[in-house]
């Protein structure tokens, strides 16, 4: 059997990294760290029944199946202060998720963790959150449901801050 790959989770600060984990993790860190701030590296396992149930829909819409016996994600803080604590993630990591928000686009912890990745040859895989802030954005959490749905107006500043 596979070993759980071992994902990390780098952005800037307050671009939702933790948020992003409390929904997968059904639970509310963010709410309770210090000015909202994550001030330490956290690790969360999450098993593969708990991935399944979250992501059937996708699972069958790309019908692929998942193999792996779970997920263990390490939570990195954004604030420039934690550089080393981002370094040791990146290093230890499977596959990166970088965290942007799509609002204030690349900032500079942003750009500290793309250059960590890049020095440790971490492959990652981009995150844009918090496109639900969109002036006009709505629907629910799928953006591949609801951005057909949305107004061409929004779907333009979609595409300005997106490229």
């Amino acid at each position: 059997m596979l070993r759980q790959p071992i994902i990390v989770i780098l952005g800037h600060v307050d671009h939702g990294k933790t948020s992003i984990l409390d929904k997968i993790r059904q639970t509310a860190v963010a709410a309770k760290e210090s000015g909202g701030i994550t001030q330490a590296i956290g690790t969360t396992e999450i098993s593969s029944d708990i991935v399944k149930g979250m992501c059937t829909a996708l699972i069958s819409k790309f019908k692929f199946d998942i193999t792996v016996p779970g997920i263990l994600f390490i939570d990195t803080p954004g604030h420039e202060a934690f550089t080393t604590l981002r370094k040791r993630g990146g290093s230890i990591a499977d596959l990166a998720v970088l965290v942007v928000d799509i609002n204030e686009g690349l900032m500079p912890q942003t750009i500290e963790s793309i250059d960590i990745l890049k020095g440790t040859k971490t492959p990652f895989i981009i995150a844009v959150n918090k496109i639900d802030r969109i002036s006009g954005w709505s629907g629910g959490e799928c953006f591949l449901d609801n951005f057909a749905a949305q107004s061409d107006e929004v779907k333009g500043m979609f595409e300005q801050k997106f490229y």
